[in-house]
């Protein structure tokens, strides 16, 4: 009965309660606000748009990482990746939508139980990465109608539409798959070079 209660005890501690969700929500809303605005910002030259995931994710970088630290518990980045994929779904973009729970889905699993800022690092990346591919992935298996569509509501011209389709292909989609990458785990590693030197100094962790 001892152990018993003993796991019991352990399920409880690692299940997240009403503080952890507020303190998802506030830093998730701090994030996407981070999120949003470099994204808009990449979005002005057509190259940017491609690189938007992965600078998005650097930059806002240690909000998410200090969040997750803060709570340590398992289904952090799966609310931040429904989150996201609620904006997305907002504004028709399902496939979008979809990439993004799923790459919190499989960040939870690579980070575990933050044992390892390895893990998280490769994580928070992971993240970052079916971001990108949520919304070239489409594109490239089912057409470039709706993105054409889309692009015509944002006002982009003929030229950098052609532009932007010429970008849509399994060989750039891996280059800028893998530069996505390689940004959000730059931030995600100096996130955790900060947390270390100040947030758990100030006992803020």
């Amino acid at each position: 009965m001892p152990q018993l209660g003993g796991g019991m005890e352990i399920f409880m501690k690692n299940k997240l309660n009403g503080r952890d969700f507020i303190t998802i929500g506030i830093f998730n809303a701090i994030g996407i606000v981070i999120y949003m605005a470099a994204s808009f910002a990449m979005a002005t030259t057509v190259i940017g748009g491609f690189i938007a995931s992965g600078v998005s994710f650097m930059v806002a970088a240690t909000v998410y990482i200090l969040m997750a630290v803060k709570v340590k518990k398992k289904g952090v980045f799966t609310i931040s990746g429904t989150l996201l994929g609620l904006i997305a779904l907002s504004g028709g973009h399902l496939p979008h939508a979809v990439f993004a729970v799923i790459g919190g889905i499989i960040c939870d699993l690579i980070i575990g139980n933050y044992e390892s800022k390895g893990r998280i690092v490769i994580g928070y990346g992971t993240f970052a990465l079916a971001d990108f591919l949520g919304t070239v992935i489409p594109v490239i298996l089912f057409g470039t109608t709706s993105f054409v569509e889309r692009a015509s509501k944002w006002k982009m011209s003929e030229a950098q539409i052609n532009e932007a389709l010429s970008y849509f292909k399994v060989s750039w989609a891996v280059g800028f798959g893998f530069i996505t990458f390689i940004l959000a785990c730059i931030g995600a590693f100096v996130a955790t070079r900060i947390l270390k030197k100040h947030f758990e100094k100030a006992g803020v962790i």
